[in-house]
């Protein structure tokens, strides 16, 4: 039922078409920013968004907060090319001087997920498979964002880092990477570790949960 304020057209809305979200992972860093034009007092912009898997079954609308993250997409949502709509709720005290909405932006970064089910702090084995030169950052937010991080590594080369060991290897001959690593070797709290990755590269982990005898 139609109130007041619709009425008079005080109150409207805006809805975004479908926004497919370029991301497969097992989890995702969520961001949402939006600048509006100052309003006057009882005039109110409301951003809601949802989001669905397959662009036929969607969650429902839910607020967001600015410079917070996108209700239900987080670390612990699986995604696979995600879509995203969100609607804009505006609401007028005065027709002359209406809320306006001068940009809104969102961002979503993958995450890694890696549970450590022990008493004990693990430090896991890993191996890369570079793709492009450059870097390879594994930043772990769970431990204050500690970066373990490779620096001048070539297209195909794979490394292999012994964390416990502290050891390096590269399958390129007569080639030495302790000088291009930062010497912070990659720990995993006990519980969940949010691991941000940077850089293009195929990467696997191994490791073995230390139990307190």
């Amino acid at each position: 039922m139609a109130n007041w304020l619709a009425i008079t057209h005080q109150k409207g809305q805006y809805v975004s078409a479908p926004i497919q979200i370029p991301i497969e992972s097992g989890g995702v860093l969520s961001h949402v920013h939006w600048v509006k034009e100052d309003v006057t007092a009882n005039s109110q912009i409301v951003i809601q968004t949802r989001y669905s898997m397959d662009k036929m079954e969607w969650s429902s609308w839910e607020t967001c907060h600015n410079d917070g993250p996108v209700p239900g997409m987080n670390e612990d949502t699986a995604v696979d090319h995600p879509y995203l709509m969100y609607r804009v709720l505006l609401t007028a005290a005065d027709l002359n001087k209406p809320p306006k909405l001068q940009e809104i932006t969102f961002t979503f970064e993958p995450v890694l997920i890696l549970y450590n089910k022990g008493d004990q702090i693990c430090k896991p084995e890993i191996w890369i498979h570079k793709q492009g030169n450059g870097e390879i950052r594994i930043i772990n937010q769970t431990r204050h964002g500690e970066e373990f991080h490779f620096k001048n590594l070539v297209h195909d080369e794979e490394v292999y880092v012994d964390n416990d060991r502290q050891h390096i290897e590269t399958s390129l001959p007569v080639t030495y990477r302790y000088k291009d690593f930062n010497d912070q070797f990659l720990q995993l709290s006990v519980g969940k570790n949010i691991l941000r990755i940077r850089g293009d590269a195929g990467i696997q982990f191994r490791y073995q949960f230390k139990l307190l005898q």
